[in-house]
């Protein structure tokens, strides 16, 4: 549906070919489209819009339309109608014709001493981003108990603001779709008032976007969609801080986030443990969850859904020509190249979960192992770096434990960045070197150091 950059830019195109332009007649061919039939001899005003209605000012009347779903003005010579094309206005040398496929869009004709401001539909539109400020959108949203997305959907509230750019708004003012309306603070409001304006100004200046149909005028189209931080952008990386874009519902439509730069409760603290193979990150990690914390392991995500994700299997089938994990283990570390195709596959949908897994847990502080941490490039995902790393001696016993021969090992840390790049990386340091004992008094200490 066209949104409000969508339908100023329509206004804006319409305005320049039609004001002081007499209406000759209408011809009308969609039974719903009657009204229209009454405007003859009249001359175009002026085209205003109230969110996403366009209002054309005529001589002695109004003409309220919405474009909905597929509606599109476009202009011609000759008379002749085109598939779909609902209504002909008739001027001297042109026509103009509303085409629409779904016939969703609506006209309400008005005589010209009416307030069709206080009438339907216009009566129950809410002002624009462009009109209020964020006291306004507080004192509305302090009384829904619905996803911020929903609430600011809702055209009674705020009008113009639909799908797309409620995603972009809510992305550039870092709150996630599914908060609580009634617990964005006063400053947030202003946020969103401040973000929904840039967002909106960038796209009528690029011609709104078009997702699937949208012509503005003559069958011209928008370029905003080429600027999208997050609409449609499911599985990419996030332009901030390189997780991934979530796509699910919200307020009943598709709805794209960034998890990470949106955090639902923005006081939970990601702290990730990481380090090189054999290093130990597991015991640690084990050690924590002994101690009370909460804890989530990545490898544990991504072995349940090599079981249960048909999707990814699928994926890795159709790109690496695998199916088994043996066969995967094999390749990746010995080809760089198809291990990165792998990382490309399997990353998105194992950072999903890890955010589904995170949003149940209702504590503020959570560990996370992740192995392959700075080679899936989700350093800025967390909020501290904890780096493990061990001595030959408890290498060579856990390498033994696993059954995995030395040369396995220098292949596969082969795959990894080096040790030194990781510490230079990390905000704190475990060096496994002892007994489990000495590994406790270690975390123990680091947890002191962290103040958590």
């Amino acid at each position: 549906m066209p949104e409000l950059p969508e339908v100023e830019t329509v206004k804006r195109r319409l305005s320049l070919s039609l004001i002081d332009k007499e209406i000759i007649d209408i011809d009308v061919f969609y039974p719903s489209y009657s009204s229209l039939k009454q405007i003859n001899n009249e001359k175009i005003l002026d085209i205003k819009r109230k969110g996403k209605y366009l209002i054309f000012v005529l001589s002695n009347h109004f003409i309220v339309s919405h474009l909905r779903m597929e509606g599109k003005y476009h202009i011609k010579e000759e008379k002749d109608l085109s598939k779909h094309d609902l209504v002909r206005f008739n001027f001297k040398n042109f026509y103009l014709f509303y085409n629409d496929v779904r016939k969703f869009g609506t006209f309400n004709c008005f005589n010209k001493d009416i307030d069709i401001y206080n009438e339907y539909p216009l009566k129950d539109v809410g002002p624009e981003p462009f009109d209020v400020d964020g006291r306004y959108l507080y004192q509305k949203l302090t009384i829904k108990n619905e996803p911020i997305k929903a609430a600011l959907l809702d055209q009674h509230i705020i009008s113009g603001l639909g799908n797309i750019y409620v995603d972009e708004t809510l992305f550039m003012s870092s709150i996630n779709p599914h908060r609580k309306s009634n617990t964005i603070t006063e400053f947030e409001a202003s946020k969103l008032i401040e973000s929904a304006r840039i967002v909106l100004n960038k796209a009528i200046k690029l011609g709104g976007s078009t997702i699937k149909s949208f012509e503005s005028f003559n069958g011209e189209i928008g370029h905003f969609q080429t600027e999208l931080s997050v609409h449609l952008r499911e599985g990419e990386r996030c332009k901030i801080c390189n997780a991934f874009i979530i796509k699910d519902r919200c307020a009943g439509r598709g709805t794209y986030y960034c998890p990470n730069c949106q955090r639902e409760d923005e006081n939970k603290k990601l702290f990730v443990i990481t380090g090189g193979y054999a290093s130990g990150k597991s015991s640690v990690l084990k050690i924590l969850n002994n101690l009370g914390y909460e804890t989530i392991s990545l490898d544990d995500i991504y072995n349940n859904l090599f079981q249960s994700s048909t999707k990814m299997k699928n994926a890795i089938k159709k790109k690496l020509k695998i199916s088994s994990k043996e066969e995967l283990k094999k390749l990746v570390f010995s080809d760089k190249e198809k291990n990165n195709i792998l990382m490309s596959i399997t990353h998105p949908f194992v950072m999903e979960e890890l955010y589904k897994e995170i949003s149940k847990m209702n504590v503020q502080v959570i560990f996370i192992e992740v192995p392959l941490l700075f080679e899936g490039g989700f350093e800025k995902t967390f909020d501290k770096i904890i780096d493990v790393y061990s001595s030959p001696a408890i290498r060579d016993n856990i390498l033994k434990n696993k059954g995995i021969s030395y040369e396995d090992f220098i292949q596969r840390s082969n795959s990894q960045i080096n040790i030194e790049e990781k510490r230079k990386k990390a905000d704190f340091m475990v060096y496994n070197d002892g007994t489990k004992k000495d590994l406790l008094f270690k975390v123990k200490e680091l947890l002191k150091m962290m103040e958590v």
